[in-house]
């Protein structure tokens, strides 16, 4: 259990995990680093306020001065959404940035560690990151991926961000045991595109029997991780040929400037928002509050059965 002098639980939350009411985590690095001011505080919001439509308690998570903080307000959203001296806190930098005293925005490997230490089962985000193009020569993966293979966490997301190796990340979950599991897909989204060729273990079409698996799933004590794969609207969605020229043009751009690392999934999702018009932007944001939808109902329904 992680210890109580760094953690800051909000009333709500405190009283919801006591009463076993049904609570979804959100992650934070998405106010910080997935997308630009003022969009990224109101897609924060509209996800608290998502979680909250469909009867379950909302939890975003975040580094506040060294703290743990379950539940954020206005104050500390704008504290992430405006500082340009906000940490990207993975595992392996959460001790940092507690004992620095550091601002953090948790990532979907941080968020889910966090989460499933208090009891919290649901989670929701945009895109986990995966494989990385190259991975073969940089051995760029994810802590997403490891990090969802050892916590027990129902995830709701809309497959890996479109940037990635996603066949590989394909791959790379059924070895990790992480199930793969579409609600009314047949095949694994494409983040910005409605689907990959791809196919999920599972398609549920009806909430209640997705719940009944998700409990069986918990029976069995597998200390893995559930991906929900809830595509993008199809009304929403961007064409994959258009998804792959913009994701090529913005490679050989940071490849010219010496963009790796840390630093290059921001770039590339920067330069692709440019070259799309911000239609990128625009779906990227409707898939997070859609996700938090599905992600309040099934905690609410799963509490409830």
């Amino acid at each position: 259990m992680l210890d109580n002098s760094y953690l800051e639980i909000n009333k709500e939350i405190k009283l919801g995990l006591m009463k076993n009411k049904p609570i979804v985590a959100l992650e934070s690095t998405l106010i910080s680093h997935g997308l630009p001011y003022p969009e990224n505080i109101n897609v924060a919001k509209l996800s608290i306020d998502a979680v909250r439509k469909n009867g379950s308690i909302p939890a975003t998570i975040a580094i506040i001065k060294g703290k743990i903080k379950i539940g954020l307000d206005d104050k500390e959203i704008n504290i992430l959404g405006q500082n340009n001296n906000v940490h990207k806190v993975s595992r392996h930098n959460l001790s940092i940035a507690i004992s620095n005293k550091h601002h953090g925005a948790t990532t979907v490997a941080s968020s889910i560690y966090i989460a499933s230490q208090l009891g919290i089962k649901f989670f929701a985000t945009g895109g986990i990151g995966g494989v990385h193009l190259g991975s073969e020569k940089t051995f760029d993966v994810s802590a997403d991926l490891s990090e969802l293979s050892r916590t027990k966490m129902f995830v709701v997301c809309s497959g890996a961000k479109s940037i990635l190796d996603l066949d590989k990340t394909y791959e790379k979950l059924e070895t990790l045991g992480i199930s793969r599991i579409g609600f009314k897909t047949n095949y694994m989204p494409g983040f910005w595109y409605y689907q990959t060729d791809k196919k999920v273990d599972f398609n549920f079409t009806k909430i209640n029997n997705l719940v009944n698996f998700l409990k069986i799933h918990e029976s069995l004590n597998q200390h893995s991780s559930v991906l929900l794969f809830n595509p993008i609207p199809k009304n929403k969605a961007i064409e994959k040929k258009n998804i792959d020229k913009w994701i090529n043009d913005s490679i050989k751009k940071a490849k010219n400037n010496s963009i790796e690392g840390k630093e290059l999934t921001p770039f590339l999702i920067k330069e692709i928002n440019s070259l799309s018009k911000n239609k990128t932007l625009k779906a990227n944001m409707e898939l997070i509050i859609n996700n938090a939808l599905l992600a309040g109902k099934l905690a609410k329904n799963y509490n409830s059965n």
